[in-house]
């Protein structure tokens, strides 16, 4: 874009977008995006009070040569994808593509790709299967909280971002899938396989970063409604309207979404309701965005699995069961969650700088309390051993001055009026909410060789968070006294050390978090000849977590700990245009993650959170991307190095720490690429396009006791590839992805003499994917109302693949049926129908 369009664009209005945390440049008007980094994006821009009639443009279609999307945007502009990409061309049929402004490997899944290829009730993780490096897996199928990751990062080891805001559990920064935002409220997703600008907020930056982004406003009054139906008893509904452009300069939305299913998995009844409404409203030279969005769940707590169970049950056993005498009964397990998210955005400018400012609030929290079985792994009707005496008290000898479980510093508690055969659980409540704000300055700096963007701001945060868990007898429908009948101390405990134990004794957990979090950083985005820009930045990182309560969990001792973790952040990047079509970048960072909340779970806090740091991550990425209206294609390299990577270990004594396990090394490659091939095969070929995505990884242990070991959850390669097609009427894909070979949950383990066991690797897997559709006004001509309807129908696995996706726990023998494994797996064939229409 010249000099002089982009002044004629800053004069009606500024461009605006989310995605990653680094500057968005276009000539004089600069801005910042809060989600992923995908570089300069030309967005819509802010509407002037009174607005020129729009001119409606027939679709472009693809040829080899065509310049622009219909919008009139060039193919290069990160919006001219999907539904904004000419119709037939590669950047409007890839399932996924880099962006030509990146500074760092990522992927961004268009509103097409969620619209026509994801299956109707699928949460944000599915959108991004087909990406290079990704994995995740939901084994209730249809709907259902799943986890995700790439090059070997779990959930909890990268940021998840909404229109920017990181949001995340406040015990770690992992997720609820099916608890937040459904597919059907997302208009893309960002996958930054990168630790972002040092402008990008996030607890787990090294990580990369997931940015989902809300639907976009449009001018015209309108919506949609539609529904689908499929197999385990799955349906969904969702309609949006939007306001259009309402006197010249706001417009809004409002959306519901309603979601249903009984479950791959035996009794795995899900549903959710959700609701998202989004204002804009342009005030001068500011654009003030409002938006809110709330979600209730309901579910059972289905689990993975025993080899037991697997043996005895098969595949579809989930830990529930319709017996009312056994811990495993339905009504005993089951949860009820809900979470909302409001944010307040500021986008102008002032003085000569562009800023935005972005107010926010988001919570999860039980309406009621959460039904848990003591132990749904036991099979079988209670007894006095796993249903009564269950709560084991430690006892501070003063003496001895024992802080441990050892045999002289423990007892177990026998409580009263609790019959032989009740079946005991216990009550859970979890609540949370966090209150921010992110703030970004820039301002463009013209200096000749030294010309560029300067930027600078802060994100704070700060989280509550209150637990509590306390045994339940579920037969006779009470609590657990507080005062049990009888105890045994050991060692000559304190009276009052006694009655601390003793009143503490019903519960399990009763304690309040909190986090405290400060991060400003500053950029320059430094380019001294046409096409280059060089960028560095740094961040500051200042956390403090609290963590009071009187029963802390696992030990059951009350606890008070306070404990602040600093970082300093540097980052670099560099980004040239070769050609317009051409973009070549590299990158290096640091990063840096704090202890779990389950690092406290211990009986001398200050010693264990004194003694084990902060993952820290040393990050080297580069890579290359080419586009054109045939060919989308981009490649990457990386090198990501991590210090104090953190495991759990079990003393001698019993008790079970977090320990610093050494280094661990990330590395690999990665490709992804589609092609467009428009009329070579004749009329019919266009509109038809052939994707494919790979990545080749290694993640190990290099240093420390588990040097030469596989770290979890890392998949030493993906494969996805297919073809996907679209002539305006018809639509359709046929896609498959494999997920390759790796570790469970706690990685590669040793047992006793040396020897490496095999029990928790994880075989390759993978899933065939089919959706066939068609586009009429069919119901319009029929019926007299309506716009567009379209009608599709997908098979996910057509092949009904029930492999092991994740073994968790660590192996404790060389016998599956002692090992103390659980198992999950692929969810199998996902059959759906769904209809929307438009008006």
């Amino acid at each position: 874009m010249s000099v002089r369009s982009a002044r004629i664009f800053a004069r009606h209005g500024f461009l605006r977008a989310s995605v990653s945390g680094a500057a968005l440049v276009l000539a004089s008007t600069v801005v910042y995006a809060q989600g992923v980094d995908v570089g300069t994006v030309d967005a819509p821009v802010a509407r002037p009070a009174k607005p020129a009639k729009p001119v409606k443009v027939a679709p472009a279609r693809v040829t080899n040569s065509a310049p622009a999307a219909a919008t009139g945007l060039p193919i290069s502009s990160d919006q001219a994808i999907g539904s904004k990409a000419p119709l037939g061309s590669a950047p409007a049929l890839a399932p996924s593509q880099a962006s030509l402004n990146s500074s760092e490997p990522g992927s961004v899944i268009s509103d097409k790709v969620i619209k026509d290829i994801i299956q109707p009730s699928s949460d944000y993780n599915e959108t991004a299967k087909f990406t290079p490096g990704f994995y995740s897996n939901n084994t209730n199928g249809p709907l259902g909280d799943s986890k995700s990751g790439w090059r070997g990062f779990a959930d909890g080891q990268f940021n998840i971002t909404f229109d920017g805001v990181p949001f995340g559990d406040a015990n770690d920064p992992s997720h609820h899938s099916a608890a937040n935002f459904p597919g059907a409220f997302l208009g893309r997703v960002l996958i930054d396989r990168g630790p972002g600008a040092a402008s990008q907020p996030g607890y787990a930056t090294f990580g990369g970063t997931m940015a989902l982004q809300s639907k976009e406003l449009s001018d015209k009054f309108g919506g949609s409604v539609g529904g689908s139906v499929g197999n385990f008893g799955t349906y969904t509904v969702n309609t949006i309207v939007q306001s259009g452009l309402v006197g010249g300069d706001t417009r809004a939305y409002l959306a519901a979404a309603y979601n249903k299913t009984d479950g791959a998995i035996q009794l795995g009844h899900v549903d959710n309701l959700n609701f998202m409404g989004k204002l804009e409203k342009q005030m001068g030279d500011v654009t003030a965005t409002l938006f809110s969005t709330y979600t209730r769940e309901n579910y059972n707590n289905i689990n993975a699995i025993t080899w037991a169970e697997w043996q005895a049950f098969g595949k579809n056993f989930g830990q529930v069961t319709n017996n009312p005498a056994t811990q495993q009964f339905v009504g005993y397990n089951n949860s009820a969650k809900q979470t909302d998210l409001e944010y307040v955005k500021l986008d102008g400018r002032i003085l000569g700088f562009h800023f935005d400012n972005q107010l926010y609030t988001y919570s999860y929290w039980y309406p009621s309390n959460q039904n848990n079985g003591n132990n749904q792994a036991f099979d079988g009707v209670p007894s006095i051993a796993n249903g009564q005496t269950i709560n084991v008290v430690s006892i501070t000898n003063p003496a001895t001055g024992c802080t441990v479980m050892t045999a002289t510093c423990k007892t177990k508690v026998t409580f009263t009026g609790i019959g032989p055969n009740d079946v005991t659980g216990f009550l859970k409540f979890n609540n949370y909410r966090s209150v921010g704000d992110i703030m970004n300055l820039s301002r463009d700096i013209d200096a000749g060789f030294a010309s560029g963007t300067a930027r600078l701001g802060m994100w704070a945060e700060h989280v509550d968070n209150g637990r509590f868990q306390q045994f339940y007898d579920y037969t006779t429908g009470t609590n657990y006294a507080n005062l049990p009948s009888s105890i045994t101390s050991a060692g000559g405990a304190t009276a009052a050390q006694q009655a601390i134990d003793l009143a503490n004794a019903s519960y399990k957990l009763t304690l309040n978090s909190h986090i405290t979090n400060y991060q400003p950083y500053m950029e320059y985005e430094w380019r001294p000849v046409s096409n280059l820009s060089i960028t560095p930045g740094f961040k500051y990182t200042a956390i403090t977590r609290d963590h009071d309560g009187q029963v802390n969990q696992t030990t059951l001792q009350p606890v008070s700990f306070t404990h602040t973790y600093t970082a300093s952040l540097p980052f670099l990047a560099a980004r040239y245009k070769v050609t317009p079509e051409i973009t070549v970048y590299a990158q290096a960072s640091k990063g840096f993650l704090i202890p779990t909340v389950s690092a406290y779970y211990v009986y001398n806090a200050d010693f264990n959170n004194g003694g084990i740091a902060p993952e820290q991550t040393t990050n080297y990425q580069a890579g290359a991307v080419f586009k054109n209206n045939s060919i989308t294609a981009s490649f990457a390299a990386y090198q990501i190095t991590a210090t104090n990577f953190p495991v759990t270990t079990t003393l001698t004594t019993g008790e079970t720490i977090y320990q610093n396990a050494g280094t661990a090394r990330y590395q690999g490659l990665e490709a992804e690429g589609t092609y467009a091939f428009g009329k070579l095969f004749g009329d019919w070929s266009e509109g038809l396009a052939a994707y494919a995505s790979g990545s080749i990884s290694n993640a190990k242990f290099i240093a420390g006791p588990m040097s030469g070991l596989y770290v979890p959850n890392a998949p030493n390669y993906t494969l996805a590839g297919g073809l996907i097609y679209d002539n305006g009427m018809f639509f359709g894909s046929l896609l498959h992805k494999i997920t390759g070979d790796q570790y469970g949950g706690s990685g590669q383990q040793p047992l006793a003499g040396g020897i490496d066991t095999t029990l928790n690797h994880v075989g390759a897997y993978n899933s065939t994917d089919f959706v066939l559709g068609v586009r009429s006004d069919f119901i319009k001509k029929t019926l007299g109302w309506g716009e567009k309807a379209e009608f599709k129908i997908g098979v996910t696995d057509i092949f009904d693949n029930r492999a092991i996706t994740d073994i968790g726990g660590k192996p404790g023998s060389m016998d599956p049926s002692t090992a103390g494994l659980t198992y999950s797996f692929q969810a199998g064939r996902i059959i759906y129908a769904g209809l929307k229409v438009d008006f």
